[in-house]
C-alpha cells in the first residue's frame, strides 16, 4: 500500500478514535435510525466535478458535489465506521482495468504514480453531530461496493489539508 494511502487511512482512523468514550455513550446505530439510508439519493446531483478538480479547488467548509469511484487502496471501506476512500477514474487506473494484472484487490491503484494518487483520491465519511464518523460501515449502502461509481454531496471537512482531503457526505448517489 502506498504511503499516501496509508496516511489518509491513518488520519481517518485517528480522527475516528478521538473521544471514543463520549461517542460510545452518545451513539445509536445509524442503520436502526435510518440515518445512513436517508443519505442515499434516487437521482444524480447536477454539476458534479471530478475528484482531481475538487482536490485543486475545494477548501475546508465548502459544500461540494463530485463524482468518482470507490478505488484507491485495500481496504477502501473502513470496517465499523462510515468511512471510505474514493478516487478519480479519469486520473487513476484500478487494477481491474490493467490487462493481465493479477492483483487480489481489483480496486487498488497501486501501479499509478504516487503523486497522481495523492492528487486524485480523498476520504469520504458520514459524521455525527460531534463530527465523528458514525460507527457503522458504508459498504452495501444503496448497493455500494468496491469499484462503484458514486456522486457525493458533502462539505470539505475542517481537518482537510493538502495531503488528505476529507469530505463529510450529506448525500450519496450510487450510479447504476
Amino acid at each position: 500500500m502506498k504511503p499516501t494511502l496509508l496516511l489518509a487511512l491513518g488520519l481517518t482512523l485517528a480522527l475516528a478514535s478521538c473521544s471514543e468514550e463520549k461517542a460510545a455513550a452518545d451513539n445509536t446505530s445509524s442503520s436502526e435510525s435510518g440515518g445512513l439510508a436517508s443519505l442515499v439519493l434516487s437521482t444524480a446531483p447536477a454539476d458534479a466535478i471530478d475528484i482531481a478538480d475538487l482536490r485543486k479547488s475545494g477548501k475546508p467548509g465548502d459544500t461540494v458535489t463530485f463524482t468518482g469511484h470507490v478505488i484507491g487502496s485495500d481496504p477502501v471501506f473502513m470496517d465499523g465506521r462510515a468511512v471510505m476512500i474514493m478516487g478519480d477514474p479519469k486520473k487513476l487506473t484500478s487494477c481491474n482495468l490493467r490487462p493481465g494484472d493479477e492483483c487480489e484487490t481489483p480496486w487498488d491503484v497501486c501501479c499509478d504514480d504516487h503523486d497522481v494518487i495523492t492528487a486524485s483520491i480523498l476520504t469520504v465519511q458520514v459524521v455525527d453531530d460531534a463530527g465523528k464518523p458514525l460507527k457503522t460501515g458504508l459498504k452495501g449502502l444503496g448497493g455500494m461496493k468496491e469499484l462503484s461509481a458514486l456522486t457525493i454531496i458533502g462539505k470539505v471537512a475542517d481537518k482537510s489539508n493538502e495531503s488528505n482531503m476529507l469530505i463529510n457526505a450529506t448525500g450519496i448517489f450510487v450510479q447504476p
